[in-house]
């Protein structure tokens, strides 16, 4: 992208000097590309050569009009003395360059392309005016403030403006933001970034930035960043930190290439969120799971030696095994499932609060743009009472114009509306997070199913949305009693193993209805891949999975068995091997007399 565009609001009227005004242009734009793209220094002293050479022979053209039609002297030695003072100045960066590159640099170029626009706007517009009009210059009166209105409708200021913007807005972010140049050079690094590799703001030295990299991770981060220099490609990457107490600090970052409109790389821009919290809670689990399991092989091998001592009474063993086995599978089942529910809880927690005010935020933000939107009416209004030669109305219409003020007063309502949907969406989930996770509720109450299936489906949407389309077809069950939390894990343990019976990308239909008035049942049916009637045997027993080691543990059809055991209900399996599953689920609307 070009930091200046030209148009014909730079046009001065002299064709000649016109045209190399154009070429003037498109030296610093050149500069300005060199300069992002980290260019080597001898292509960037031999650009700045370029642009001193052919500036010197463009004024030397000036002058030269100046001179053949008797120019007004006093200005004439006035435009050659910024000429003058331009060159030197030109030279002077030429000559520094060749022992430090850095002094091409933001600021020069903002000085290149300010002092560009204001000489052509006014000093050269000026000897324009009194070259074609032959009138003595003194006697052209040029608009102040044209030139500096010209210069800021231009893309160059609309671009540095918003670079600005980002820094400032990057600064106050508690994330890791940066840019690299093409020669993987850091070109920005927001406050937070400084603070977490504890470097000095303003100074990034390579080997200390690495140093605060974990060991065994900075060969795979150098790698990560390096491939996606050469492939074009986004990434994204987690590695360790060693923060300035000592501790490890786990980072989550993403990463993108900068390409140029020529397609050359640029440089990569990347975000880096702490998910050090999210680790622990990892790691905790992990432990967690590790308990659970060394207790499932100790009474498994309690089970297995009681078994050994009482062969004489097989029968009854055999039966109280199943049952201890059943118990047992629960019972670790229903802890594991509390840890999770007490975590899903918190996180819910977490994010509601911030939650919160973004969405009170984004209120107070939609009644600010409608305040804005009736002042800009008004505005309008009250400039409709002036005459159309007025200097307010003409700048006001400009201003209309310029800024497509209809278009931004509709647009700015819209993405209001956009993100309250947006906030409203997510408070759904945290809300669905937060019923969901009440696994350990064992009290019986009035439940709406439908909705029930609708929010375990809003819960596990990240597993679902890549393996399979769902679609729900409702027949408007009325809300019943039940143990609504434990019905909720059911559901979820069907769609899960729907999307893992899918190889690549299928369909599940969920599906509800009465039997008669007694009864409801609810249909999960998906195309995976389908059980024999061996697989159909076992299928609800406990320990039973068809998964390849440590990926399931046989636990999730059996505690969903027990549970509609324990609501009176049934479940019905119809299978074909490479056509896909049905479970039915038939359920009570009324509580039996026993309970």
């Amino acid at each position: 992208m070009s930091i200046l565009t030209w148009n014909d609001q730079l046009l001065v009227g002299i064709e000649s000097v016109d045209n190399q005004h154009r070429h003037l242009v498109a030296l610093i734009n050149r500069l300005d590309e060199l300069n992002a793209l980290g260019a080597d220094l001898q292509t960037v002293l031999e650009t700045v050569k370029q642009l001193v050479d052919y500036t010197v022979d463009h004024f030397q053209h000036e002058e030269q009009l100046m001179m053949e039609a008797g120019f007004n002297l006093r200005m004439q030695a006035q435009h050659c003395q910024q000429h003058q003072e331009f060159i030197d100045k030109m030279q002077q960066v030429h000559v520094e360059a060749q022992s430090d590159v850095s002094v091409i640099s933001k600021d020069l170029l903002d000085f290149l392309v300010d002092w560009l626009c204001h000489h052509i706007l006014k000093t050269d517009k000026l000897m324009a005016i009194s070259l074609n009009q032959g009138i003595d210059a003194e006697q052209v009166s040029i608009d102040k403030d044209e030139h500096v209105d010209i210069l800021h409708s231009n893309l160059y200021s609309a671009l540095r403006e918003s670079e600005e913007r980002f820094k400032e807005l990057a600064d106050h972010l508690p994330a890791l933001i940066w840019i690299t140049n093409a020669k993987n050079l850091p070109i920005f690094c927001n406050r937070f970034w400084f603070k977490t590799f504890n470097i000095q703001r303003g100074f990034v030295d390579r080997r200390q930035w690495l140093n605060t990299i974990h060991a065994e991770d900075r060969d795979k981060v150098v790698q990560a960043y390096q491939q996606a220099a050469a492939e074009l490609t986004k990434f994204k990457i987690q590695y360790r930190l060693y923060a300035p107490d000592g501790a490890v600090v786990w980072i989550l970052e993403t990463a993108v290439p900068r390409v140029r409109k020529s397609g050359e790389f640029a440089g990569l821009m990347g975000c880096g969120m702490d998910i050090s919290t999210q680790k622990q809670a990892e790691s905790a689990l992990l432990k967690i799971n590790q308990q659970l399991e060394e207790r499932v092989r100790e009474r498994t091998q309690a089970l297995t030696e009681a078994n050994q001592t009482l062969e004489l009474e097989k029968n009854q063993q055999t039966l109280l095994n199943q049952q201890l086995q059943e118990t047992q599978a629960h019972l670790v089942q229903s802890e594991k499932m509390a840890s999770i529910g007490q975590l899903a809880a918190g996180v819910a927690h977490e994010i509601n609060n911030p939650l919160g005010y973004i969405y009170s935020n984004l209120n107070s933000l939609k009644q600010y743009i409608q305040e804005l939107t009736r002042a800009a009416e008004l505005a309008e209004r009250l400039a409709g009472q002036l005459a159309d030669n007025h200097p307010d109305v003409q700048a006001f219409k400009q201003f209309k114009t310029a800024v497509d003020l209809d278009f931004l007063k509709g647009d700015a309502a819209d993405l209001v509306e956009e993100s309250l949907e947006g906030a409203n969406r997510a408070k759904k989930i945290v809300q669905d997070l937060r019923d969901f996770s009440r696994i350990d509720k064992q009290g019986r109450e009035i439940f709406d199913l439908e909705a029930g299936i609708d929010a375990t489906l809003n819960i596990i949407n990240n597993e679902l949305k890549y393996k399979a389309e769902v679609v729900k077809e409702y027949g408007g069950i009325k809300p019943f009693e039940c143990v609504g939390a434990q019905l909720n894990q059911v559901f979820m343990n069907l769609l899960v193993n729907a999307s893992q019976a899918i190889e690549d990308f299928g369909k599940i239909t969920v599906r509800t209805g009465y039997q008669d008035a007694d009864w409801l049942w609810v249909e999960v049916e998906d195309n995976g891949q389908g059980m024999n009637e061996a697989t159909q045997a076992r299928i609800f027993d406990p320990f039973f999975t068809t998964k390849p080691v440590g990926k399931g543990t046989g636990l999730g059809l059996s505690l969903s068995y027990k549970i509609i055991q324990d609501h009176h209900g049934r479940i019905e399996i119809d299978s074909v091997v490479g056509r896909g599953t049905r479970f039915r689920i038939y359920l009570p609307t009324c509580v039996p007399a026993s309970q």
